[in-house]
């Protein structure tokens, strides 16, 4: 439900990513800042709104601190917030954590694109077997009534549409 709810902002984003050449030190160098403007804030706002409650898991699931080391070998500072995020409801909380498990996904195919030498811990992160199908399992759950799935897909829209106006900002002075 929530990847057919979601393709039109999924494959915007896609789109607007699909421009960077991730084996240039340039272009990965903003790939990065992009996706850390994005990611970071969505992560905290995510734990701050109990996605721990939701998925037990969640802890286990952060990446920010890998994000943050590949930025620091590239002597890159975290970039600002694009703006404050929030989730205000539980199902708005799955469809962040939806958009940030699903990156985890993209990112290994990513992490292949990347140029030897750079640091890809953020998106080489490896998701043991089975887990995408056990957050998928979490996921229904969490998402029980036709009101959830509405904010599920509001929350997951959003999150999108940050990491889609990072991902310009980043682009802007290219």
């Amino acid at each position: 439900m929530l990847r057919v709810a979601t393709r039109a902002a999924h494959d915007r984003v896609d789109a607007l990513f699909s421009t960077l050449d991730l084996a240039s030190a340039a272009d990965y160098r903003r790939f990065l800042s992009a996706q850390a403007a994005a990611f970071l804030p969505i992560e905290r706002a995510l734990d701050e709104a109990g996605a721990a409650d939701l998925f037990a898991d969640w802890p286990r699931r952060h990446r920010g601190e890998l994000l943050r080391a590949d930025l620091d070998a590239l002597g890159i500072a975290v970039p600002p917030e694009v703006a404050p995020v929030a989730f205000g409801s539980p199902g708005a909380v799955a469809g962040g954590v939806y958009v940030l498990e699903g990156s985890r996904l993209g990112g290994a195919f990513l992490a292949r694109a990347v140029a030897p030498g750079f640091p890809s811990a953020f998106l080489a992160s490896p998701q043991p077997p089975g887990q995408w199908r056990i957050f998928l399992g979490q996921l229904e759950q969490a998402l029980a009534s036709s009101v959830h799935h509405r904010q599920a897909i509001d929350g997951a829209v959003r999150s999108f549409d940050y990491f889609a106006r990072a991902g310009s900002l980043a682009l802007e002075g290219r």
